[in-house]
């Protein structure tokens, strides 16, 4: 008859950031695709929805060329909620803006005019259309005058996306109100060169977003969004994305050697939980000043069970094993704008163990853990020193152990890593993969068996 003499300890759990820029220009962590794209949001109606003032109709002012602009964009996203992005764009040198979705309700029509480089615009009122061409004009006065247009308006560029267009002369046609213009195509990545951006924040919708507008019916805006009395806007809701990797009960071989001595099995090994992303890009004269990004878990859990099965000669035997099991990108956690920036997520699960054996044996053992909802991470790409992590202490922390059969001396340890990375594409200006490799605390164990 023997028994069984056992320790078990648990090293702290760790939190890693890493923060690269990788070449060639095109961040690799995960593909988005064009169902991850935000959509432009008429900022007439995004104004109106969110209880700020909204301009008179005959407000001519909204045709001046400025210095800047601001671009919503948004998409749905889970639980009947928006995904959303406000980004304030620079003019580029020389390049004054001008936005039509500022201006449509000083139009009858608007046409495109396919590819053709010509565009004409006519006024509901010669009022409209006398000072359009007077803050306009200037333009034909030399060559090398002009501004920028961005259109967003159906015909104008490809659907569900604004496009920016340089207006070099005008053309008037007062008997119908028309100002025709002479105009050029141009790339986001020409003109996208000085602007900050901020995304992931949701707010409540009530209804599915509509291609280039907002909602559609203004008057069915979703719940909290609108405060009629204070005109509130709701902006403390992150974009919340989940992670479920793995099954409960499901069994992935990690380690067999050759030998038949040992092998580990991971049989229950999982993680769960949702995780809050936001961000914020600051860029100039296409150089990149600040991009940071947050993450913070909600109702994360994870469980590491593995089985090992030890049948060595009793001379003590030292193995080591790693495994990834599972590895892919998380649906739904994509974000694009059209030419100017993306984001992708992937999420990848390690386990990793070392074994010291001699003798005969099976073992159960692991940990359950769960992480704190106060957590955060901040991850600042541009000066990787200023990331930090806050709030992880409290998590939960189960460890389990079970023994079925021993005729050894055996030591044990193992960990597991789940990781989550983002790859951020912002267009001619640089590319960043942020890493975040949470390692759960190394469960290890001595076992022997006396007699």
């Amino acid at each position: 008859m023997h028994k069984i003499l056992s320790s078990l300890s648990l090293t702290a759990a760790a939190l890693f950031i890493a923060v690269c820029h990788p070449e060639p220009l095109f961040s690799t962590s995960s593909p988005v695709d064009e169902s991850m794209n935000l959509h432009p949001i008429n900022l007439r109606d995004y104004e109106s929805a969110v209880g700020l003032h909204r301009r008179e109709k005959e407000d001519f002012s909204q045709l001046e060329p400025g210095s800047q602009t601001q671009l919503i964009y948004g998409r749905p996203g889970v639980d009947g909620q928006l995904l959303f992005a406000n980004m304030t764009l620079y003019a580029p040198s020389g390049l004054p803006i001008v936005l039509m979705e500022r201006f449509e309700g000083l139009t009858s029509s608007v046409d495109c005019k396919g590819d053709d480089g010509a565009m004409s615009l006519t006024f509901i009122s010669k009022g409209a259309y006398d000072y359009a061409l007077k803050i306009w004009s200037y333009i034909n006065e030399d060559d090398g005058q002009q501004f920028l247009l961005i259109a967003n308006h159906d015909g104008c560029g490809p659907a569900d996306e604004r496009q920016p267009y340089k207006v070099s002369s005008v053309t008037e046609d007062s008997a119908d109100l028309t100002i025709s213009m002479r105009t050029s195509v141009t790339e986001w990545s020409e003109v996208a060169g000085s602007y900050e951006l901020d995304f992931g924040r949701m707010i409540p919708q009530a209804s599915k977003l509509k291609p280039r507008g907002f909602w559609g019916d203004i008057g069915n805006v979703g719940k909290d969004v609108l405060d009629a009395a204070t005109g509130k806007f709701d902006d403390t809701k992150s974009v919340t994305f989940g992670v479920n990797v793995g099954s409960p009960g499901q069994k992935t071989e990690i380690y067999k050697d050759q030998q038949g001595r040992f092998s580990l099995d991971c049989v229950d090994c999982y993680f769960t939980g949702n995780w809050q992303v936001q961000g914020r890009i600051v860029v100039d004269k296409f150089v990149l000043q600040d991009l940071t990004l947050s993450v913070s878990p909600s109702n994360f859990k994870a469980k590491l069970e593995l089985e090992a099965t030890v049948t060595a000669s009793k001379s003590p035997t030292p193995l080591q094993a790693n495994k990834e099991i599972f590895a892919a990108p998380i649906p739904g956690a994509g974000i694009a704008v059209p030419g100017i920036f993306k984001l992708g997520a992937t999420v990848s699960y390690e386990i990793g163990t070392s074994v010291t054996i001699a003798g005969t044996a099976t073992v159960r053992f692991g940990l359950e853990a769960g992480l704190p909802n106060t957590a955060i991470v901040v991850a600042d790409v541009n000066n990787p020193s200023q990331s930090f992590a806050t709030g992880w202490n409290g998590g939960s922390l189960t460890p389990t152990f079970k023994v079925t059969k021993l005729d050894a001396s055996i030591a044990l340890a193992a960990f597991s890593q789940p990781k989550i990375s983002f790859g951020i594409e912002l267009i001619k200006v640089a590319t960043a993969d942020v890493a975040l490799t949470m390692k759960l605390p190394e469960i290890s164990s001595t076992l022997s068996a006396t007699y």
